[in-house]
Parts: structure tokens; sequence; C-alpha cells
């Protein structure tokens, strides 16, 4: 898998260590004549449930190829990752399964069909015409559903960041001044029938971009409420 190449850097996630208590794992291997077709990589364990939350290698690797197509990394399907990158994805991607698994209890985690379209719209026209999201699927091995699960889980967790903790994505008004002096918001102001309009379309943009940061944010603020093991091939 040209993805899997990023899995190595899995190792450089020492930022998770310092920030939660992980304990490493190794891994049972498959036994002879039987291949892995995928792999829990960390179990979250938050001391207010007894289920834990699991992240899979092929997860990671489909959010990683994502969010580096959505910033416009040169050939994001293949290009080596930085530690740095890779640790911020896996921790978004921890964030992500504890906050889907706190809007289900909270109720907060239905997803319209129309929801689901316009995540996935925005997110095409992130990537851009660089990567489509049938290039995106057959270079990580991804499959369609994955691929609709990572968008519920980006609508699902902005709904309850914003419903419990909208601190964290609001942007503070003097963001919001700035990005409406910017270009690319200017036009997106511009495209509203009023300035009212236009205004609140750049919030909800700036909303939509500082969810990975905000997810990071919630998930650091748990501390020692979480249990993370890591799982390494032994």
């Amino acid at each position: 898998m040209p993805g899997a190449a990023a899995l190595a850097l899995l190792a450089g996630a020492g930022l998770l260590a310092q920030l939660l208590g992980v304990d490493t794992v190794a891994r049972v291997p498959a036994p002879p004549g039987q291949a892995d077709l995928d792999a829990v990589i960390v179990s979250i364990e938050p001391e207010s449930d007894p289920t834990p939350r699991f992240v899979l290698r092929s997860d990671f690797v489909l959010l990683l190829r994502t969010e580096l197509a959505t910033r416009g990394a040169p050939d994001a399907l293949h290009v080596p990752v930085d530690d740095t990158v890779s640790s911020a994805v896996l921790e978004q991607l921890m964030a992500e399964a504890v906050v889907a698994r706190e809007a289900q209890r909270a109720g907060l985690d239905a997803v319209e069909a129309a929801e689901l379209a316009g995540a996935r719209a925005l997110l095409v026209a992130r990537m851009g015409p660089a990567v489509t999201v049938e290039a995106l699927l057959r270079e990580t091995g991804a499959a369609t559903e994955e691929f609709e699960a990572l968008l519920r889980r980006r609508v699902v967790a902005e709904r309850y960041l914003l419903s419990r903790r909208p601190e964290l994505l609001e942007p503070p008004d003097d963001e919001l001044r700035a990005a409406l002096e910017q270009d690319r918001y200017r036009e997106l102001a511009a495209a509203a029938a009023t300035p009212v309009e236009g205004r609140a379309a750049v919030r909800r943009e700036l909303v939509r971009r500082n969810l990975p940061r905000a997810l990071r944010q919630y998930l650091r603020a748990l501390g020692s409420r979480l249990r993370v093991r890591r799982f390494r091939d032994g």
C-alpha cells in the first residue's frame, strides 16, 4: 500500500506519550499463512466510559493522506510524511473517536444525507483537482464506506464541539476580522447576498478549518482521564 510508508512514522508520535498516559503493547502477529487485513494501532479508554474506542491503521492512512491533500502537499498520496504531521493526524483521529462516542451518548450523532453530501463537497473542493476521491481511495486501499465514515465523524465532531465546547471552534472577533481582509475569504463573503450573510459564511469556514486543532485541544484537555494503548508490531 503506497500510504503504508507513513505508518513507520507513528514511532515519532512522542508528543502523545508526553500528553497522555500511553502504554505500548506488542501486537500479536498473524498465524503463519494468514495475513492481517487491518490492525488496531491505538485503543482509547476514557475513565468515564468502560468501552474502549479503537483507531485502525486503515483509518489513520486515509485521514493522513486526506489531510495532506487538503493542505496542497505535493504528491499528497505518496510523499513521505514528517513526524509532526503524522503525530498531529493520529492525535486528531483519536479525538474523533472519543468525541464520536460522547456525541452518541448525548444523542448528537445522527447525520442527514444532506449533511454528508455537504461535507463531501467541501472536502472535494479543498483537495482540488490534483486529488480526486477515486484516486484517494485507490492509493490508500480504502473503501467508499470508510471515506463516508470519515465524513460522518467530521460532521459529528463539529456539531458536538459547537454544542459542548464552542470556545474551541468559534473564531474570536479579531480572527474573523483578519480573515475578512484576506482575498480567499473576501471572495467568499462577497458571494453572499448580504454583508451579514457573508460574515456568517466566513465564520462557518473558519469553524471548519479550526476543527482539527480543536479536536487535538479537546483530547489534551482530558489528560489523565484518558488511557491510551499503542500497539506496535512485535
